[in-house]
């Protein structure tokens, strides 16, 4: 294991980026780890030190996340897959939400809204070949290092083998590592 794991009381960074992970568990309720998300957003928002960085691919994950769970919530038994087919207007109650949301974030003057610039695919291509990523990880830490960002909050263990990362976690599997 190759990355630098730390905990939700550990001392702030002056960049971090938010992977899809930890935004669905700090906005969902019903989310696993909800409560410690939740309250780590509100640190990292009474932070004046720390820049946070959130990519628009990181946006459509937590999104798309969000409206399955929150479709399959209000269809208990069903699978979101078959609840869309049969109605794709089924989405339509939970947009207001989610626009309000992007709104926030995109307006938070501690939070930059970032893009993948167009060579990512090739950067991530040797991300993938070097620590065996997949292609979203790939190109989530591809967007990290052209923004000169070595910090991540997760919930996820996929980004273990990246050496010299930083991952802030609240996920007790990880943090026992």
């Amino acid at each position: 294991m190759a990355a630098l794991i730390l905990d939700f009381d550990d001392p702030l960074p002056r960049r971090i980026y938010w992977d899809a992970s930890f935004l669905v568990h700090a906005v969902y309720p019903a989310g696993r780890y909800h409560q410690e998300c939740y309250n780590f957003l509100d640190r990292l928002s009474d932070a004046r030190e720390t820049l946070s960085y959130i990519s628009t691919l990181a946006l459509d994950e937590a999104i798309f996340t969000l409206i399955q769970l929150k479709v399959v919530e209000d269809h208990p038994g069903r699978g979101f897959w078959d609840i869309y087919r049969e109605n794709p207007q089924i989405i339509q109650p939970y947009l207001g939400e989610l626009r309000a949301l992007v709104d926030r974030l995109s307006i938070d003057p501690r939070i930059r809204v970032v893009s993948a610039a167009p060579e990512s695919m090739s950067v991530a291509l040797d991300y993938m070949g070097s620590y065996s990523l997949l292609p979203r990880d790939a190109l989530h830490l591809t967007i990290m290092a052209h923004y000169g960002v070595d910090d991540i909050v997760t919930t996820d263990d996929d980004f273990l083998p990246v050496e010299g990362l930083r991952i802030y976690t609240c996920n007790p599997t990880i943090l026992s590592r």
